[in-house]
């Protein structure tokens, strides 16, 4: 009974019957490059037979033989006219056989084995193709050889088992080279950690794989977190940056928690596992790349479309050459017309085409922070025309600052700073945290007693003689009759049209400041330092952007005037997903037709707009890499990777296209030279191994010369970080 597996040696899914303890391999060039693989660590003796680099030398030498023996044929003894003459042409032949025998057992017997195995399977494979081409010229031969005349071909079935041997063991190299980047992450979480027994601090090596939950660890300086931990005891700064894009690491203390993958910088610590090693945020992001290379794009369904038609096509078209060519010349000469067209025809390169160029572009945007789901999503990315962002957590850090604070009356400013420091420092609303980090007390903080929040209001609390204090919206200080002054009045005007929020200040006046809205904060939210660099970038794409927000009029005409790009404000979650849907999102996701509209969100609150996209983005994805509405997530709070992704995307496309018009190219007019008896065998050979490593090189550019997301940021430079409380301040 077939299961589904992976192959040992490059990743490929393939399909087998082997139990779970044998080597599976999805091609005859893996499983010869394994070999390699395994004789250069020494697993294997280098002097057998069995050794693929042996069996590779011997074959090589022999064919050497061959190819000599079979041209002083030609030119002799072909047509022997005396007796030592045709002695000589006997001689030739008998040796040319005797050396291609070697060949045909080292390179031959494994090709066999992968056609036949397949063949079980119900697959028409290549290899079953060459098989019976060689054999042919083979059989030929040895039927020419015992009958004293005729041609031999065995030059032709020697340098043929030995390229297409060569090329297969290339590609399955270059497979291996796909997922290098893939790899070079995988290799950043060690093999083995220090587990601390459950009582005493004795401790043993243990290897990644044995970690369980609840497990107490030891990591020492210079090591890495192997899966995701809080600490428990000790100190120490930690790297976070492939996570966070913080450059500046992070201290780290009892309670705090670690990310499987982040560096241990200098200190030891002792943390407790929070999950497995399959479950740390490093590897479930490495798992879902991998998962991502099996699914099918559109060009590679093309490919695979022409790939199910390849047999019978080329079998039909090398049968039909075989009978023009016999009819017209000889039988022998019709065999290797046939044989070439087969060779040339070989669609090692188209099957390459695309997966190797997903796999590369999938493995290098990992490394850069750059979760693709799938290999489908690069191809819907590679057309987008338009970007939809979130505002809040988005383009801005969802964190707001106060900019200005404004108090109504000289005399109250220490007693209205040190109210708002007292009922601020027990809220976590986002504008309390706000506030509380603004201001410093100046003298000793009230005691308040009765604390409570209202919802959509703000916060409310009671003073030690009975007043009450309150600090939340305008429309709650009238709720509470409290009466705006003239100078707060004034503040409210000059910041009208502007994207500040507005929180006041207010109290009842017993014991305390006078009756009435005391004070004003301003607070604006803080743009991303790369914003300017993502719209930058997406303008020298020539791609369109928009900002969909919830946020009040005035304040979306602020952001637009701030950023020059269009803004539609005053937006519920079910409205952008029906603006994204009339422009042309969901509808149209996945087909030729798609409009390319990408929406960028944190992946949290917007899921329903990320959903409805054409494509979604999520930001930030960090420490959760399974936000499973976001096409794309980065891993990174960085919006240059926004049109660096998109290029990249563009970049991985592109190539596949070469790729294919290569492939499509090559085996048309190869095809048609073949079948006119233009090209012969062994050349025929070395062109497909040509055409697989042109499609294997042009893929693995996609590793180097990598796109900048280094955009111009005029912006980077403008408000960032919160104000110093000196400044804004108005007694």
């Amino acid at each position: 009974m077939s299961h589904s597996a992976s192959c040992d040696y490059c990743g490929l899914p393939v399909a087998t019957a082997a139990s779970a303890s044998e080597p599976v391999y999805c091609c005859f060039g893996c499983q010869f490059a394994a070999g390699v693989t395994r004789e250069s660590d020494g697993a294997m003796d280098r002097l057998s037979l069995q050794g693929p680099y042996a069996r590779l030398g011997i074959s090589v030498f022999c064919t050497m033989n061959v190819i000599m023996l079979t041209m002083a044929l030609w030119a002799y003894a072909e047509n022997p006219d005396t007796r030592f003459a045709a002695a000589l042409a006997d001689f030739l032949r008998y040796f040319a056989m005797l050396f291609t025998i070697p060949v045909l057992v080292l390179l031959g017997r494994p090709l066999a084995e992968s056609a036949t195995g397949q063949l079980r399977r119900g697959l028409l494979s290549t290899d079953l193709l060459l098989l019976t081409g060689v054999l042919a010229a083979s059989a030929a031969s040895i039927l020419s050889t015992f009958r004293g005349n005729g041609h031999v071909y065995f030059e032709v079935a020697c340098v043929i088992l030995v390229l297409v041997s060569l090329g297969r063991w290339l590609e399955a190299h270059g497979r291996v080279r796909a997922s290098q980047a893939l790899d070079e992450l995988e290799r950043l979480l060690p093999d083995r950690v220090l587990r601390l027994e459950a009582t005493g601090d004795q401790t043993e090596e243990i290897p990644v794989a044995e970690i369980r939950a609840g497990d107490r660890l030891r990591v020492r300086a210079g090591e890495r977190v192997a899966v995701d931990a809080t600490v428990e005891s000790g100190t120490a700064s930690v790297d976070e940056q492939f996570f966070t894009g913080e450059s500046v690491p992070v201290l780290k203390t009892v309670g705090d928690e670690l990310l499987g993958g982040s560096l241990n910088l200098d200190g030891d610590l002792v943390v407790c596992a929070r999950s497995t090693a399959e479950g740390g945020a490093l590897a479930r992001l490495v798992r879902q790349v991998r998962e991502a290379r099996l699914t099918r794009g559109e060009h590679q369904a093309l490919a695979d479309r022409w790939s199910r038609a390849f047999f019978p096509i080329i079998g039909l078209l090398a049968l039909a050459t075989f009978g023009v060519h016999t009819w017209r010349e000889r039988w022998d000469v019709g065999l290797m017309n046939a044989l070439s067209v087969v060779l040339i025809a070989c669609p090692c390169g188209l099957a390459l085409a695309t997966p190797l160029a997903a796999w590369v572009a999938l493995g290098t945007a990992a490394r850069r922070g750059v979760l693709f789901r799938s290999g489908e999503a690069i191809e819907r990315l590679a057309r987008t025309r338009r970007v939809y962002f979130d505002k809040t957590g988005t383009l801005t850090t969802g964190q707001p600052r106060v900019v200005r604070f404004v108090c109504e009356n000289p005399q109250d400013f220490d007693l209205l700073r040190n109210l708002s420091v007292a009922i601020t420092q027990s809220s976590t609303h986002p504008f309390s945290v706000a506030i509380h980090e603004f201001l410093e007390a100046a003298g000793p903080i009230p005691a308040l007693e009765g604390f409570r929040t209202v919802p959509g209001a703000g916060l409310e609390a009671v003073l030690a003689d009975g007043g009450f204090v309150y600090v939340g919206s305008r429309e709650w200080m009238a709720s509470q009759k409290l009466a705006v002054g003239p100078r707060v009045q004034a503040a409210l005007a000059d910041s009208k049209g502007a994207s500040a929020s507005h929180v006041f200040v207010g109290t009842t006046g017993r014991g305390t400041a006078a009756a009435g809205v005391g004070a004003l904060f301003l607070l604006e939210e803080t743009l991303r330092p790369s914003v300017a660099a993502c719209l930058a970038g997406l303008e020298d794409l020539a791609i369109g952007a928009e900002v969909l927000t919830g946020d009040r009029r005035e304040r979306g005409e602020a952001l637009r005037r701030e950023l020059g790009i269009p803004v539609r404000a005053r937006l519920l979650p079910e409205q952008k997903v029906e603006w994204i849907r009339r422009t042309g999102g969901s509808a149209g996701r996945g087909t030729e037709t798609d409009p390319g509209v990408v929406m960028v969100g944190d992946g949290l609150n917007d899921a329903p707009a990320l959903a409805a996209a054409s494509l979604g983005m999520a930001l930030g994805c960090g420490t959760d890499v399974s936000r499973d509405t976001a096409d794309v997530c980065l891993v990174r709070d960085d919006l240059a990777m926004v049109p660096w992704s998109i290029g990249f995307a563009r970049r991985t496309v592109r190539t596949m296209r070469q790729n294919l018009g290569w492939s499509f190219g090559y085996n048309g007019v190869g095809v048609v030279f073949a079948a006119a008896g233009w090209l012969h065998p062994a050349i025929a050979a070395a062109l497909m191994v040509v055409s697989s490593l042109m499609v294997l090189g042009n893929s693995l550019r996609l590793q180097e010369g990598e796109i900048s997301p280094s955009f111009p940021s005029p912006l980077q430079e403008g408000p960032a970080g919160l104000l110093r409380p000196s400044e804004g301040v108005e007694a």
